[in-house]
């Protein structure tokens, strides 16, 4: 590795990370669309997660393009990091522009195709980015520059869901989304259940009767099997007020039957011209998104960016001229790292709204969805923002009083951005125990990436198994979104110990990483399918449902994290690598 102690190129660098926040924008909106879609187009789970398998395999089909280029003429060599940038900026914005005739067509597959495009942009972007980012600057800090883009990507991502959820269903109602009342019965706990699900239903029926665009024979059918859904609503309320005292089997009774009524209420097929009206603000999100995205490619092509030099890319001679993955094992082994990373990232959240509408984690909605999706995203910035503080050449005490303040500083915007949205969101602060948990670790982890990920690894595990076994469902689901907080950090480790020793291939080794965000499209198909056996078994697995036991996924992935953390390392070692930590007067 080279030791050259060279500073971070700030100006440069401050212009490349507006690319990293769209990143973010974009990928967490995805998690309030999954729900939406999911509902009007009357999907399974894992029908609902090929928004997630068009966004990230996309991203596997630019990398394998831009590879396929790359072996006959080096791109980024050739037209230069902004040019591509830009390239793949106008590609994105194509796609968000595609949104507009999507919805007006309420057509699933469109949308699909659209976020397929905007994914086929971020693809170029990220083959850029990445490797950009770190060599910007000293090769000892690129990890943690990556790490301070990728917290201004979970700005993104924090930010996204919850305009998004305003532009789909408006400002939030504080006591809609308050926390349940915990002096209220089993009983009456129910009983609101009922009442908020009938509510749901009587709006669309208000709506479905100013409905003049579609056939009227079609609405008054569609009118009529939601009223009969309303009336065995109303017909089990009247039953729960005579028997407030109900014991816990009739409790599990109403429960079950609460459960039945809203399964009929998922497969309602609405007319077209009605959910092309319920999708249309899906439009204007995108079409500033488009903007934006037009806008920062001519900020690029007129940025003070410099494409690294021509001989840095040469300094390391291979043996041959042929480049092979099999050559490196931190390269092949990374870019399985890459694709469960991905995966897991993603499938946590994806599956979070279906875990949430479960009776045992307190049914919430759509429309309440876009909190909790803030906070999973937002834990990823509070570890980048955590890990970003390395880069800045501050003395030892001052990092250390950053690494406490930073990530709740962090948390503070979460708690602010979702309250000024009209959510209430006071049961978030229990939420710092785990931001606590997370500072200590990322102490022991230091500046040493494979230690970092080991260990990050690790505590994914545990926090995964907790949330499967935490009897208070409302504690459990901290355990699941906390998964945010232990990914925030492993991109740009195993990123940084994947390129390791690759010199002049850092690029096509760069494609290869890429393309392996086809994970993030893949594993939430993989739980989602687990989460549909519910519609075959109610009765659930091991006392939960299918939903909740498809967190054993995230499990799987964050063994093999931990395992990669562990031993590239001494795959580097024996090629005379050193990723260790290093020190300096900034520590």
């Amino acid at each position: 590795m080279d030791s050259n102690q060279q500073q971070t190129k700030w100006s440069q660098f401050l212009s490349l990370i507006v690319v990293f926040f769209f990143w973010g924008f974009v990928a967490a909106s995805n998690d309030i669309l999954i729900p939406v879609f999911k509902k009007w187009f009357v999907l399974s789970q894992v029908q609902s997660q090929l928004v997630a398998w068009a966004f990230y395999v996309a991203y596997f089909i630019g990398s394998v393009i831009f590879f396929v280029i790359s072996l006959k003429s080096d791109i980024l060599q050739k037209f230069g990091y902004k040019k591509t940038l830009a390239v793949g900026l106008v590609l994105s914005a194509l796609g968000a522009f595609l949104f507009v005739p999507a919805a007006s067509a309420a057509n699933f597959w469109f949308f699909l195709a659209a976020l397929f495009i905007v994914g086929l942009g971020f693809s170029v972007q990220q083959i850029v980015a990445n490797p950009l980012a770190i060599k910007m600057g000293s090769p000892q800090t690129g990890a943690h520059r990556l790490t301070l883009a990728g917290g201004i990507n979970s700005l993104g991502t924090t930010i996204g869901p919850i305009l998004v959820g305003i532009a789909l269903f408006g400002m939030g109602n504080k006591e809609d989304s308050a926390p349940k009342n915990q002096n209220l019965t089993k009983i009456e706990i129910v009983k609101n259940e009922y009442q908020t699900h009938k509510n749901e239903l009587t709006k669309n029926i208000i709506e479905l009767k100013k409905d003049r665009e579609d056939d009227p024979a079609k609405v008054n059918e569609v009118i009529a099997t939601v009223e009969k859904n309303i009336a065995d609503l109303d017909t089990q309320i009247n039953s729960i007020s005579q028997n407030t005292e109900a014991n816990d089997s009739q409790v599990e009774a109403y429960s079950s039957k609460l459960g039945e009524i809203k399964q009929r209420s998922t497969n309602i097929t609405y007319p077209l011209e009605f959910v092309k009206d319920n999708l249309k603000l899906v439009k204007t999100p995108f079409i500033v998104l488009g903007i934006a995205f037009i806008l920062v490619a001519v900020f690029m092509l007129f940025s003070k960016i410099e494409d690294p030099a021509k001989e840095e890319e040469a300094q390391i001679e291979e043996g041959s001229a042929k480049f092979s993955i099999f050559k490196y094992p931190q390269l092949y082994l990374g870019m399985l790292a890459i694709f469960i990373y991905v995966g897991v990232e993603v499938s946590i959240i994806s599956n979070l709204p279906a875990l949430l509408h479960t009776k045992e984690f307190g049914g919430v909605l759509e429309h309440n969805i876009a909190p909790f999706v803030s906070l999973y995203w937002g834990s990823l910035m509070i570890g980048r923002w955590n890990g970003g503080i390395n880069v800045f050449n501050i003395s030892k005490s001052t990092n250390m009083v950053l690494k406490f303040v930073v990530p709740f500083i962090a948390f503070g915007i979460i708690i602010l951005a979702n309250t000024l949205s009209g959510k209430d969101v006071s049961a978030f602060y229990i939420y710092a125990f785990w931001i606590i948990a997370f500072i200590i670790m990322s102490f022991i982890g230091g500046k040493n990436a494979g230690k970092t990920l080991m260990i990050f690894g690790v505590a994914g595990v545990v926090m995964m198994i907790l949330g499967l076994i935490y009897p208070d469902k409302e504690i459990a689901k901290y355990f699941f979104i906390s998964g945010g907080l232990f990914c925030s950090i492993m991109w740009p480790s195993i990123f940084d110990l994947a390129i390791a020793g690759l010199g002049k291939n850092t690029g096509k080794a760069s494609s290869f990483l890429v393309m392996m965000i086809l994970g993030g499209g893949i594993i939430p198909l993989i739980q989602g399918w687990i989460c549909d056996f519910d519609k075959a078994s109610p009765g659930g697995i091991m006392g939960i449902t299918w939903t909740h036991f498809s967190y054993v996924i995230p499990i799987i992935c964050f063994i093999y994290l931990a395992f990669y953390g562990f031993a590239t390392p001494k795959i580097l070692k024996k090629q005379g690598i050193q990723m260790g930590e290093t020190e300096s007067s900034a520590h």
